[in-house]
């Protein structure tokens, strides 16, 4: 009986002395804990475009960090404008495009990571989608063509001062091939996901509307391009320009309303907004400086697109900026991950509705 006491002993004792050391362990470890809690955190808000969908003051610098770290990089490795004529400017003009280039390159990525973390896109508008694609089609084509055709750069120069150089760079050509096939993805999952046929994610009557008329603007230009001497084919891209300009002051309307009805921002990233912001800004800085540079101001004329692309992308973004933390601050970004990874979101009443007539509100 003593030894079944002795072993009854032994076997309550045995786990407690394990769990004291367990605890021992666990504050051996918390002791050094707030280092390495300090790295993962900086980690964390250096990669903020992909991890964060709220856009929290503490995690916008250190992004933000990030992407000038790698447009510097880009532009200091890469191939300079040689037309520029003061070589400093030619590395800092490159340093900037590059950042702007990486900025409005990833601003895409949020938005595709935070809809496959969600499994569903509500909240993001299938229109602005929708337009994103064919905006950046026709911009990728335009760029495309100044930039590689020899046959459309020297009808370029022949209706431009002699010696003005091509007013597109390697960096714009990238970044609108690199939008065009992001956005192709963005507008696949929303079909993936939820579908074209809900109240939710159907494209509008009027921008069906315009996908037709664009789409005959658009044949038409090609066949005169083909057969006729009125237009020529570097007409014909500036008509490509055009669309994309009115796509760019069309197609953020969608989703501004979107995030009036729902009076919320819940599933549209605003690191999108960030990013976008900051390329526009870096866009127009390169064109001035480089204009000025040169001393030739035609190169905004020459580079209409991409000039009213930066003001118009500044103008939304600050509305943007507006509807996420001033009017609808309690219903913003992703929320808790675990309701997201449970299947479960904030609760926005007018998601509930059963039909929704978008084009009442255009």
């Amino acid at each position: 009986s003593k030894l079944t006491l002795l072993i009854t002993q032994i076997r309550k004792n045995i786990p407690n002395s394990i769990f004291n050391n367990n605890n021992n362990n666990n504050n051996e470890h918390k002791s050094t804990s707030p280092l390495l809690s300090n790295l993962k955190k900086a980690c964390t808000n250096l990669f903020a475009p992909f991890t964060d969908s709220t856009g929290s003051p503490t995690t916008i610098l250190p992004g933000l960090f990030l992407i000038i770290c790698i447009g510097t990089v880009l532009g200091v490795s890469l191939p300079k404008e040689s037309s520029l004529p003061t070589p400093w400017y030619r590395t800092f003009s490159s340093i900037i495009g590059y950042i702007y280039f990486t900025a409005w390159s990833i601003s895409f990525y949020p938005q595709i990571f935070m809809n496959y973390r969600r499994k569903r896109t509500v909240g993001l508008s299938v229109d602005f989608s929708a337009m994103n694609v064919l905006g950046f089609a026709c911009y990728a084509v335009y760029n495309a063509s100044l930039f590689w055709s020899p046959y459309i750069q020297n009808l370029y120069r022949q209706n431009h001062a002699a010696g003005e150089s091509i007013p597109v760079r390697s960096n714009d050509v990238a970044f609108a091939l690199h939008a065009f096939v992001l956005s192709s993805i963005t507008l696949g999952q929303i079909w993936y996901y939820d579908g074209f046929g809900t109240s939710q994610t159907k494209m509008s009557f009027s921008i069906k509307l315009f996908f037709g008329v664009a789409f005959l603007v658009l044949v038409f230009s090609t066949l005169v391009a083909i057969v006729s001497s009125k237009l020529s084919w570097l007409g014909f891209l500036y008509i490509l320009s055009y669309v994309k300009v009115v796509i760019t002051l069309l197609k953020y309307i969608p989703q501004v309303v979107l995030n009036v009805r729902r009076k919320s921002t819940v599933g549209w990233n605003i690191w999108n907004i960030i990013l976008d912001f900051t390329g526009g800004m870096l866009s127009l800085a390169q064109l001035l400086g480089d204009s000025a540079d040169m001393h030739d101001w035609s190169g905004i004329t020459g580079n209409f697109a991409k000039f009213c692309l930066g003001f118009v992308s500044i103008f939304f973004d600050i509305i943007f900026f507006f509807q996420h933390y001033v009017l609808y601050p309690d219903k913003r970004g992703e929320g808790n991950e675990s309701t997201y990874q449970a299947g479960l979101e904030p609760q926005i009443p007018w998601e509930e509705e059963a039909d929704y007539d978008y084009d009442a509100l255009l």
